[in-house]
């Protein structure tokens, strides 16, 4: 006799399963797996005898076999790889709105295992277990938020968008992120226009975002004849300190640091701090991202704002731009930051009393 939900020995009700809609409906399993994964295939009078079953059952489809039994999942994989990086929420939330807008939803993931202690590599690796499920789980398109260490991590055969990111040159993906030669070009002439030549920059490691500040930095500091000092460092808090440690020993330290980004900057404040040095009377520090913790009182740092909400709509965007036509060309769209500036360039200055009466 088939399982209709009843209680079961242990006293719970037992969920109704596909062969149970099937002896209600008097119809083959295969049927009713026909009428839940393409319905249009079946007959209405049966399509409409199998709902009634499932309905009095309290029967649902399961998501993962309904996916599976199809050419791709109905979602949109959304793989943010390193959640210790706030921007990268603030992304990935804006992708999923956007995807909603347009009737479609993303399943939220992160594939990285970070390690704090082992600094080179703290940006994390990828899980290839997590890589492996949602290649089986076929999502109909991929988001990938953030930058991926590893190439034998990229995701083949699935259409892709970068955000935030830069993807390698032969993996044919699309990518939106900030123009990090203009981030660079407004945080170096912050710092040229409040009188500073020996500017630092704090960064390189951790991916192609990293190097690519770098050659920035180098670029705008040798268009205007000035030395580029570049001390390697990741995007971790600890490696910003180490980092900024190196800077303040040298017999010449910088009077300013641009940092790869604000994590690692909040870990330059920190060991200026620990070293005595008063920001930013003595040492100016710019970041990258402009976060939350960025606009703190007690932070207060000054840092290039890469759009990051336009950035996350504009990935939701090229994602159903691809699955709207097949064949789309990669593309590459690069967005205009500005530069936010707070008290870690700029000593605040109190406004001027009134004049009394």
């Amino acid at each position: 006799m088939a399982n209709t939900g009843a209680d079961s020995a242990s006293g719970q009700r037992s969920r109704p399963t596909i062969r149970d809609v099937a002896a209600r409906a008097g119809v083959s399993k295969s049927l009713v797996s026909l009428a839940f994964t393409d319905p249009q295939k079946v007959g209405p009078q049966r399509r409409e005898l199998i709902l009634e079953a499932a309905q009095a059952l309290g029967y649902e489809p399961n998501f993962l076999a309904r996916s599976l039994a199809r050419d791709s999942a109905p979602f949109v994989g959304i793989l943010v790889v390193n959640l210790r990086n706030p921007i990268f929420a603030e992304i990935a939330e804006a992708v999923r709105q956007e995807l909603d807008l347009n009737g479609e939803y993303g399943l939220i993931t992160s594939a990285a295992i970070t390690d704090s202690d082992d600094l080179p590599n703290s940006y994390g690796r990828i899980d290839p277990r997590v890589v492996r499920m949602l290649q089986d789980l076929r999502p109909k398109a991929l988001i990938v938020v953030g930058t991926v260490p590893e190439e034998e991590a990229m995701f083949r055969g699935i259409p892709t968008v970068y955000a935030s990111a830069a993807p390698r040159p032969n993996t044919e993906h699309s990518s939106v992120r900030m123009d990090d030669a203009k981030g660079m070009e407004l945080a170096v002439d912050h710092l040229v226009s409040l009188g500073h030549t020996r500017i630092g920059f704090i960064g390189g490691r951790g991916g192609a975002v990293s190097a690519g500040r770098a050659r920035a930095f180098i670029t705008e500091m040798e268009s205007r004849g000035l030395e580029a000092v570049v001390e390697p460092a990741g995007f971790s808090e600890a490696e910003g300190y180490r980092a900024a440690n190196d800077l303040l020993s040298r017999d010449r330290r910088p009077s300013a640091v641009v940092c790869v980004n604000d994590i690692s900057a909040i870990g330059v404040l920190a060991a200026a701090d620990d070293a005595g040095v008063v920001v930013p009377d003595e040492l100016a520090v710019v970041g990258f991202d402009n976060i939350p913790l960025a606009d703190l009182n007690r932070i207060s740092l000054t840092s290039v704002d890469p759009q990051n909400r336009e950035i996350g709509r504009l990935s939701a965007l090229a994602v159903l731009e691809l699955l709207g036509a097949q064949g789309t060309p990669p593309s590459e769209s690069l967005i205009t930051p500005d530069l936010v500036i707070r008290g870690s360039t700029l000593a605040h200055r109190p406004q001027e009393a009134p004049p009394s009466d």
